[in-house]
Protein backbone atom coordinates (compact mmCIF):
# COMPACT_ATOMS: atom_id res chain seq x y z
CA UNK A 1 0.00 0.00 0.00
CA UNK A 2 1.40 3.37 -1.00
CA UNK A 3 0.85 5.75 2.24
CA UNK A 4 1.98 9.11 2.54
CA UNK A 5 5.49 9.29 4.24
CA UNK A 6 4.85 10.65 7.51
CA UNK A 7 7.55 13.30 9.23
CA UNK A 8 9.69 11.88 12.19
CA UNK A 9 7.41 13.89 14.37
CA UNK A 10 3.91 13.10 13.30
CA UNK A 11 5.08 9.09 13.21
CA UNK A 12 6.29 9.27 16.65
CA UNK A 13 3.07 10.81 17.73
CA UNK A 14 0.87 7.98 15.65
CA UNK A 15 2.69 5.50 17.11
CA UNK A 16 2.55 6.62 20.70
CA UNK A 17 -1.18 6.82 19.99
CA UNK A 18 -1.90 3.51 19.02
CA UNK A 19 -1.82 1.90 22.30
CA UNK A 20 -4.14 1.90 24.85
CA UNK A 21 -5.01 5.05 26.30
CA UNK A 22 -4.03 5.76 29.47
CA UNK A 23 -6.19 8.73 30.38
CA UNK A 24 -9.27 7.87 32.92
CA UNK A 25 -12.08 9.61 30.93
CA UNK A 26 -14.28 12.06 32.52
CA UNK A 27 -17.59 10.78 33.93
CA UNK A 28 -20.20 12.21 31.15
CA UNK A 29 -24.26 11.55 31.63
CA UNK A 30 -25.21 7.93 32.25
CA UNK A 31 -21.49 6.58 33.20
CA UNK A 32 -19.53 6.85 36.66
CA UNK A 33 -16.17 6.02 37.24
CA UNK A 34 -15.59 4.87 34.22
CA UNK A 35 -18.43 2.21 34.17
CA UNK A 36 -21.87 2.41 32.07
CA UNK A 37 -25.25 2.42 32.94
CA UNK A 38 -26.63 1.43 29.45
CA UNK A 39 -30.54 1.09 30.64
CA UNK A 40 -29.88 5.04 31.23
CA UNK A 41 -28.67 5.66 27.39
CA UNK A 42 -30.92 3.37 26.45
CA UNK A 43 -33.94 5.74 28.33
CA UNK A 44 -31.88 8.85 26.64
CA UNK A 45 -32.01 8.00 23.15
CA UNK A 46 -35.49 6.02 23.20
CA UNK A 47 -37.06 9.09 20.78
CA UNK A 48 -36.50 11.04 18.22
CA UNK A 49 -33.48 12.63 17.64
CA UNK A 50 -34.65 16.04 18.67
CA UNK A 51 -35.70 14.56 22.25
CA UNK A 52 -31.79 13.72 22.59
CA UNK A 53 -29.50 15.20 24.55
CA UNK A 54 -28.09 18.53 23.08
CA UNK A 55 -24.37 17.49 21.69
CA UNK A 56 -21.29 19.08 22.64
CA UNK A 57 -20.33 21.87 19.97
CA UNK A 58 -18.59 24.78 20.43
CA UNK A 59 -20.39 28.41 20.65
CA UNK A 60 -20.66 29.28 17.37
CA UNK A 61 -20.83 26.49 15.19
CA UNK A 62 -23.81 26.16 13.20
CA UNK A 63 -24.71 22.78 13.80
CA UNK A 64 -27.76 20.58 12.47
CA UNK A 65 -29.26 17.59 14.41
CA UNK A 66 -28.92 13.69 12.82
CA UNK A 67 -31.85 13.03 10.27
CA UNK A 68 -32.39 10.38 7.74
CA UNK A 69 -30.72 11.24 4.37
CA UNK A 70 -33.29 12.85 2.30
CA UNK A 71 -34.88 10.79 -0.23
CA UNK A 72 -34.06 11.05 -4.06
CA UNK A 73 -36.88 13.86 -5.76
CA UNK A 74 -39.06 11.57 -8.21
CA UNK A 75 -37.73 12.10 -11.51
CA UNK A 76 -39.85 15.47 -13.06
CA UNK A 77 -40.26 13.72 -16.98
CA UNK A 78 -38.85 10.65 -18.31
CA UNK A 79 -36.21 13.11 -20.14
CA UNK A 80 -34.80 13.66 -16.47
CA UNK A 81 -35.36 9.92 -15.80
CA UNK A 82 -33.08 9.07 -18.93
CA UNK A 83 -30.31 11.47 -18.18
CA UNK A 84 -29.71 9.44 -15.21
CA UNK A 85 -29.90 6.31 -16.89
CA UNK A 86 -27.50 8.10 -19.35
CA UNK A 87 -24.96 9.47 -16.56
CA UNK A 88 -25.01 5.54 -14.84
CA UNK A 89 -23.93 4.13 -18.31
CA UNK A 90 -20.96 6.93 -18.63
CA UNK A 91 -20.07 6.90 -15.28
CA UNK A 92 -19.44 2.28 -15.09
CA UNK A 93 -17.56 3.11 -19.02
CA UNK A 94 -14.64 3.36 -19.38
CA UNK A 95 -14.17 4.87 -22.76
CA UNK A 96 -14.85 8.07 -21.08
CA UNK A 97 -10.78 8.00 -20.36
CA UNK A 98 -8.50 8.38 -23.55
CA UNK A 99 -6.92 4.97 -23.37
CA UNK A 100 -10.23 3.15 -22.15
CA UNK A 101 -8.50 1.91 -19.03
CA UNK A 102 -10.64 3.73 -16.65
CA UNK A 103 -13.93 4.80 -15.50
CA UNK A 104 -15.42 6.86 -12.94
CA UNK A 105 -16.35 3.88 -11.33
CA UNK A 106 -12.50 2.89 -11.13
CA UNK A 107 -12.05 5.08 -8.46
CA UNK A 108 -15.39 5.89 -7.37
CA UNK A 109 -16.84 2.21 -6.28
CA UNK A 110 -19.84 1.65 -4.78
CA UNK A 111 -19.08 -1.03 -2.80
CA UNK A 112 -16.73 1.36 -0.96
CA UNK A 113 -18.15 4.63 -0.48
CA UNK A 114 -17.71 5.41 -3.96
CA UNK A 115 -13.62 5.42 -2.74
CA UNK A 116 -11.52 3.19 -4.24
CA UNK A 117 -9.74 1.79 -1.30
CA UNK A 118 -6.37 3.30 -1.95
CA UNK A 119 -4.25 6.03 -0.16
CA UNK A 120 -3.86 8.35 -3.62
CA UNK A 121 -5.71 8.36 -6.51
CA UNK A 122 -4.83 6.05 -9.59
CA UNK A 123 -5.50 6.88 -13.25
CA UNK A 124 -4.79 5.89 -16.47
CA UNK A 125 -1.28 4.78 -17.01
CA UNK A 126 -1.04 4.08 -13.37
CA UNK A 127 -0.56 7.77 -12.75
CA UNK A 128 -1.13 8.86 -9.23
CA UNK A 129 -2.39 11.88 -7.78
CA UNK A 130 -1.60 13.76 -4.66
CA UNK A 131 -5.04 13.62 -2.89
CA UNK A 132 -7.59 10.54 -1.93
CA UNK A 133 -10.41 9.55 -3.70
CA UNK A 134 -13.02 11.42 -2.08
CA UNK A 135 -16.31 9.62 -1.73
CA UNK A 136 -19.75 10.72 -3.36
CA UNK A 137 -22.25 10.67 -0.95
CA UNK A 138 -22.30 14.23 0.22
CA UNK A 139 -21.89 15.35 -3.28
CA UNK A 140 -25.22 15.75 -4.18
CA UNK A 141 -25.39 18.22 -1.00
CA UNK A 142 -22.36 20.11 -1.14
CA UNK A 143 -21.82 24.31 -2.33
CA UNK A 144 -18.27 23.30 -2.46
CA UNK A 145 -16.57 20.58 -4.45
CA UNK A 146 -13.46 18.24 -3.58
CA UNK A 147 -10.90 18.81 -1.44
CA UNK A 148 -10.19 21.86 -1.91
CA UNK A 149 -13.65 23.07 -2.94
CA UNK A 150 -12.37 24.75 -6.37
CA UNK A 151 -15.40 24.14 -8.03
CA UNK A 152 -19.42 25.18 -7.18
CA UNK A 153 -21.56 23.32 -9.36
CA UNK A 154 -21.56 19.42 -9.93
CA UNK A 155 -21.61 19.75 -13.48
CA UNK A 156 -18.12 21.30 -12.94
CA UNK A 157 -16.81 18.60 -11.11
CA UNK A 158 -17.74 15.36 -12.82
CA UNK A 159 -15.83 16.79 -15.82
CA UNK A 160 -12.48 17.60 -14.14
CA UNK A 161 -11.53 14.34 -13.70
CA UNK A 162 -12.11 13.44 -17.07
CA UNK A 163 -9.77 15.91 -18.34
CA UNK A 164 -7.01 15.72 -15.95
CA UNK A 165 -4.04 14.06 -16.90
CA UNK A 166 -2.96 12.07 -14.05
CA UNK A 167 -6.89 10.49 -14.09
CA UNK A 168 -8.71 10.41 -17.44
CA UNK A 169 -6.52 12.09 -19.68
CA UNK A 170 -9.30 12.79 -22.45
CA UNK A 171 -9.92 16.03 -23.39
CA UNK A 172 -13.88 16.61 -22.78
CA UNK A 173 -14.26 17.50 -26.83
CA UNK A 174 -12.86 13.94 -27.30
CA UNK A 175 -13.97 12.49 -24.78
CA UNK A 176 -17.11 13.73 -26.03
CA UNK A 177 -16.70 12.90 -29.72
CA UNK A 178 -16.09 9.24 -28.53
CA UNK A 179 -19.40 8.39 -26.69
CA UNK A 180 -21.06 10.46 -30.12
CA UNK A 181 -19.49 7.59 -31.61
CA UNK A 182 -20.73 4.48 -29.51
CA UNK A 183 -24.12 2.56 -30.84
CA UNK A 184 -24.97 1.83 -27.69
CA UNK A 185 -25.49 4.89 -25.62
CA UNK A 186 -27.47 6.27 -28.55
CA UNK A 187 -31.34 5.60 -27.67
CA UNK A 188 -30.37 6.95 -24.18
CA UNK A 189 -29.03 9.98 -25.98
CA UNK A 190 -31.77 10.71 -28.06
CA UNK A 191 -34.33 10.00 -24.60
CA UNK A 192 -32.26 12.67 -22.50
CA UNK A 193 -31.62 15.30 -25.02
CA UNK A 194 -34.05 14.26 -28.11
CA UNK A 195 -31.05 14.71 -30.89
CA UNK A 196 -28.76 11.70 -31.67
CA UNK A 197 -25.72 13.09 -30.47
CA UNK A 198 -24.92 15.11 -27.14
CA UNK A 199 -22.60 18.27 -26.39
CA UNK A 200 -19.98 19.07 -23.78
CA UNK A 201 -22.63 20.50 -21.83
CA UNK A 202 -25.15 18.07 -21.73
CA UNK A 203 -22.26 15.09 -20.85
CA UNK A 204 -21.37 16.78 -17.65
CA UNK A 205 -25.47 17.32 -16.98
CA UNK A 206 -25.84 13.71 -17.56
CA UNK A 207 -23.12 12.84 -15.37
CA UNK A 208 -24.21 15.16 -12.31
CA UNK A 209 -27.59 14.35 -12.63
CA UNK A 210 -26.43 10.33 -12.06
CA UNK A 211 -24.61 11.57 -9.12
CA UNK A 212 -27.35 13.69 -7.77
CA UNK A 213 -29.03 10.50 -7.41
CA UNK A 214 -26.95 8.31 -5.26
CA UNK A 215 -27.72 7.68 -1.52
CA UNK A 216 -26.18 5.60 0.84
CA UNK A 217 -27.53 2.61 1.98
CA UNK A 218 -29.88 2.14 5.09
CA UNK A 219 -27.57 0.71 7.79
CA UNK A 220 -28.28 0.28 11.54
CA UNK A 221 -27.93 3.94 12.15
CA UNK A 222 -30.80 4.60 9.91
CA UNK A 223 -32.74 2.18 12.13
CA UNK A 224 -31.95 3.20 14.91
CA UNK A 225 -33.04 6.59 13.73
CA UNK A 226 -36.22 5.76 12.79
CA UNK A 227 -36.75 4.21 16.82
CA UNK A 228 -35.21 1.01 16.48
CA UNK A 229 -33.71 0.58 19.57
CA UNK A 230 -32.08 -2.67 19.13
CA UNK A 231 -30.52 -1.38 15.44
CA UNK A 232 -27.55 -0.82 17.92
CA UNK A 233 -25.61 -2.94 20.60
CA UNK A 234 -25.19 -1.65 23.81
CA UNK A 235 -21.08 -0.58 22.75
CA UNK A 236 -22.76 1.14 19.44
CA UNK A 237 -25.17 3.37 21.55
CA UNK A 238 -22.38 4.44 24.15
CA UNK A 239 -20.09 5.28 20.93
CA UNK A 240 -22.97 7.46 19.49
CA UNK A 241 -23.00 8.83 22.88
CA UNK A 242 -19.65 9.72 22.87
CA UNK A 243 -19.62 10.95 19.80
CA UNK A 244 -22.01 13.86 20.89
CA UNK A 245 -20.43 14.32 23.72
CA UNK A 246 -16.82 13.67 25.23
CA UNK A 247 -15.55 13.13 21.35
CA UNK A 248 -16.55 16.97 19.95
CA UNK A 249 -17.43 15.17 16.81
CA UNK A 250 -20.38 16.80 15.78
CA UNK A 251 -18.77 20.26 15.64
CA UNK A 252 -17.87 19.14 12.27
CA UNK A 253 -19.85 15.78 11.71
CA UNK A 254 -23.28 17.11 11.90
CA UNK A 255 -26.54 16.37 10.01
CA UNK A 256 -28.16 14.02 7.70
CA UNK A 257 -24.66 13.40 5.96
CA UNK A 258 -22.75 14.06 9.22
CA UNK A 259 -21.22 16.75 7.76
CA UNK A 260 -20.76 20.23 7.89
CA UNK A 261 -19.72 20.53 4.27
CA UNK A 262 -17.07 23.33 5.59
CA UNK A 263 -13.26 23.23 5.22
CA UNK A 264 -11.18 22.98 8.51
CA UNK A 265 -7.24 22.58 8.81
CA UNK A 266 -6.64 19.27 10.97
CA UNK A 267 -2.83 19.53 11.16
CA UNK A 268 -2.37 17.10 7.93
CA UNK A 269 -0.68 20.12 5.95
CA UNK A 270 2.59 18.65 6.26
CA UNK A 271 3.68 22.08 5.81
CA UNK A 272 7.56 23.12 4.92
CA UNK A 273 7.97 19.75 4.49
CA UNK A 274 7.56 16.84 1.71
CA UNK A 275 3.89 16.22 0.42
CA UNK A 276 3.07 19.78 1.68
CA UNK A 277 -0.78 20.52 0.65
CA UNK A 278 -2.28 23.62 1.55
CA UNK A 279 -6.05 22.27 0.67
CA UNK A 280 -8.18 24.78 0.14
CA UNK A 281 -5.76 27.91 0.62
CA UNK A 282 -4.16 26.75 -2.78
CA UNK A 283 -7.76 27.58 -4.13
CA UNK A 284 -8.96 30.95 -2.65
CA UNK A 285 -5.30 32.14 -1.41
CA UNK A 286 -6.68 33.43 1.35
CA UNK A 287 -4.72 32.78 4.69
CA UNK A 288 -7.70 31.43 6.77
CA UNK A 289 -7.89 28.67 4.36
CA UNK A 290 -4.40 27.96 4.93
CA UNK A 291 -4.11 24.08 5.25
CA UNK A 292 -8.34 23.48 4.95
CA UNK A 293 -9.68 20.60 3.48
CA UNK A 294 -13.43 19.73 3.02
CA UNK A 295 -15.28 17.75 5.88
CA UNK A 296 -16.19 14.45 4.28
CA UNK A 297 -19.70 12.50 4.74
CA UNK A 298 -19.25 9.99 7.98
CA UNK A 299 -22.06 7.77 5.41
CA UNK A 300 -20.31 4.25 4.74
CA UNK A 301 -17.21 5.74 6.65
CA UNK A 302 -16.03 2.21 7.66
CA UNK A 303 -16.23 1.34 3.61
CA UNK A 304 -14.39 4.39 2.80
CA UNK A 305 -10.81 3.88 4.03
CA UNK A 306 -7.89 4.72 4.44
CA UNK A 307 -8.88 8.00 5.69
CA UNK A 308 -8.33 11.57 5.28
CA UNK A 309 -7.51 13.57 2.02
CA UNK A 310 -3.93 11.37 1.79
CA UNK A 311 -5.56 8.44 2.74
CA UNK A 312 -2.71 8.27 5.36
CA UNK A 313 -4.24 6.66 8.19
CA UNK A 314 -5.26 2.42 7.12
CA UNK A 315 -6.91 2.04 10.65
CA UNK A 316 -10.10 4.11 11.95
CA UNK A 317 -9.14 3.05 15.61
CA UNK A 318 -5.62 4.57 14.85
CA UNK A 319 -7.39 7.75 13.44
CA UNK A 320 -9.49 8.00 16.39
CA UNK A 321 -6.65 7.72 19.11
CA UNK A 322 -5.17 10.83 17.27
CA UNK A 323 -8.19 13.10 17.11
CA UNK A 324 -7.53 12.17 20.88
CA UNK A 325 -4.04 13.48 20.73
CA UNK A 326 -5.45 16.84 18.42
CA UNK A 327 -3.94 15.42 15.31
CA UNK A 328 -0.18 16.42 16.97
CA UNK A 329 -0.72 19.63 16.03
CA UNK A 330 2.47 19.88 14.15
CA UNK A 331 2.29 23.05 12.74
CA UNK A 332 2.53 24.29 16.49
CA UNK A 333 5.99 25.97 16.61
CA UNK A 334 5.93 27.65 13.55
CA UNK A 335 2.79 28.73 14.35
CA UNK A 336 4.00 30.47 17.49
CA UNK A 337 7.49 31.70 15.72
CA UNK A 338 5.10 34.30 14.20
CA UNK A 339 5.63 32.32 10.57
CA UNK A 340 2.59 33.70 8.71
CA UNK A 341 2.36 30.73 6.35
CA UNK A 342 2.07 28.05 8.96
CA UNK A 343 -1.42 27.13 9.22
CA UNK A 344 -3.01 26.76 12.90
CA UNK A 345 -4.87 24.16 14.15
CA UNK A 346 -8.56 24.47 13.54
CA UNK A 347 -9.99 25.51 17.08
CA UNK A 348 -12.69 22.68 16.63
CA UNK A 349 -9.81 20.12 17.23
CA UNK A 350 -8.35 19.75 21.12
CA UNK A 351 -6.92 16.92 22.64
CA UNK A 352 -10.07 14.54 24.17
CA UNK A 353 -9.73 12.24 27.36
CA UNK A 354 -10.65 9.15 25.55
CA UNK A 355 -9.51 6.05 27.01
CA UNK A 356 -8.99 2.47 24.56
CA UNK A 357 -12.65 1.61 25.55
CA UNK A 358 -13.82 4.70 24.72
CA UNK A 359 -12.44 4.72 20.87
CA UNK A 360 -13.37 0.98 20.50
CA UNK A 361 -16.92 2.31 21.03
CA UNK A 362 -16.63 4.97 18.65
CA UNK A 363 -15.52 2.84 16.06
CA UNK A 364 -18.07 0.12 16.81
CA UNK A 365 -20.70 3.45 16.21
CA UNK A 366 -19.01 4.45 13.19
CA UNK A 367 -19.33 1.01 11.83
CA UNK A 368 -23.26 1.30 12.02
CA UNK A 369 -22.76 4.43 9.46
Amino acid sequence: MNITPLSKPLLLTLLLAAGPALAAAPDIACRSNGSWDNACLRRLYQGAPGTWPKPQVDAGVAWQEMAPVPAVAPTESPRQAARVALGRALFFDPRLSAKGQVSCASCHQPEKSFTDGKPLAVGEDQLMGRRRTPPLFAAPFAAKLFWDGRVDSLEAQVVGPIANPVEMNHPIAAAVARVNGLEEHRSLIRAAFAAPTLDEAQLAWALADFVRSLRPPATAFDRFLAGRQDAFSDKELQGLHLFRTQARCMNCHNGPLLTDHGFHHIGLSYYGRRNQDLGRFEVTREKADLGAFRTPSLRGVAQAGPWMHNGVFPDLKGLLRMYGNAMGNPTAKAVAAGDPYAPPLSPLIRKLELNEADVEALAAFLQTL
